[in-house]
């Protein structure tokens, strides 16, 4: 068993905090409430797939004259991305989903955080088919400092130690992208 915290998360996200412009949530069509959870588990997985295709339409639609950008040259163009997931344990609230709080970074300087927003609800909504529930908020516009924001994207790791660093925990590593390239030259 690792050691991994919550706060370890946390701080590895804050070395990136120059970089991180957006903070994006993604509700899912799925729901804990009153299931086990193996089968919880499974559902956090359909999050983890669905999210993949829709970030990786979401980056395509970052560069519309120039679509394969964020594939030829992701270390240059692709976002970057740090995922976690929330509502991944039983619940006594029915209407809790299963959702993606993500960090963004290395987006276009001219987007604003409607056209994310709009990018983001034609990938995950209109393609991935999920729900039309989506919110996106400049990290210029957020009421606190971005220390306090990636604490409260692993809130829920905080509450439970084995939450935050497990195969179905709130981080989803998968997801997560440093463009390394674009972040130097910046």
């Amino acid at each position: 068993m690792n050691n991994y915290t919550a706060n370890d998360i946390s701080t590895f996200f804050q070395q990136y905090d120059p970089w991180v412009t957006h903070y994006a949530v993604l509700q899912s069509e799925w729901r804990p409430y009153g299931l086990p959870q193996s089968i919880i588990n499974k559902y956090i997985a359909k999050v983890k797939n669905e999210l993949h295709y829709a970030l990786n339409i979401f980056a395509k639609l970052l560069y519309p004259t120039n679509t394969n950008y964020p594939i030829r040259k992701p270390y240059c163009y692709r976002p970057l991305t740090f995922v976690t997931i929330e509502g991944a344990r039983e619940t006594n609230d029915p209407e809790q989903t299963i959702h993606a709080n993500i960090c963004l970074g290395n987006i276009p300087k001219h987007l604003t955080a409607t056209h994310i927003e709009i990018y983001l609800r034609y990938a995950w909504h209109v393609r991935a088919k999920q729900p039309n529930d989506i919110f996106v908020e400049s990290i210029k516009d957020y009421p606190s400092d971005t220390g306090r924001l990636f604490r409260y994207v692993v809130k829920e790791g905080q509450t439970d130690r084995s939450k935050a660093w497990s195969t179905d925990g709130i981080w989803d590593v998968e997801n997560c992208w440093i463009p390394h390239q674009a972040l130097a030259a910046d």
